[in-house]
């Protein structure tokens, strides 16, 4: 029993791993001062991504993190996350990197969105019940056999 218990939460703790990232929506950015502490994406312009190579690295395309300090001319980010043209993830750790907006495209805020987080934390929850339910790992319930009958009492 004690063994089922440890898979069990197991498969509870896996199961809402997608949930604990939590789900972010990134929405065009309405303002050309946006204030420190925003959480930005910048899309690189070509320019920028040839620019910028040797401070995030070739083949940048999206720089994500917080936003440090904007002025007229700069942006400086605290950076969580450069994305290659690729598709591949490097993860920062909040290194400043400081970029010319004539390098950036387009810029979008990155915003937690609770109605995608209530979504997927139901559905994996849902998936953990019904997984539950269909292989009567809790013991409830069962189809009743349990063995060969017992001899009637009566001799019959």
């Amino acid at each position: 029993m004690r063994r089922f218990l440890t898979y069990r939460r197991l498969a509870v703790a896996i199961g809402f791993l997608p949930v604990l990232g939590g789900c972010y929506t990134y929405t065009p950015i309405a303002t050309l001062q946006p204030t420190p502490g925003t959480n930005l994406s910048l899309v690189l312009s070509d320019e920028g991504r040839m620019q910028s190579m040797r401070q995030v690295g070739p083949y940048a395309m999206r720089i994500e993190g917080e936003l440090l300090q904007a002025t007229p001319d700069d942006l400086v980010l605290a950076v969580s996350d450069v994305v290659d043209i690729r598709g591949t993830h490097s993860k920062w750790t909040g290194e400043s990197v400081s970029l010319p907006r004539s390098y950036v495209s387009l810029t979008y805020q990155k915003q937690f969105s609770r109605a995608k987080t209530v979504l997927v934390a139901t559905a994996v929850a849902g998936g953990i019940v019904a997984i539950i339910a269909g292989r009567n790992l809790l013991g409830f319930g069962g189809h009743g056999e349990t063995g060969p009958n017992p001899p009637d009492p009566n001799g019959q």
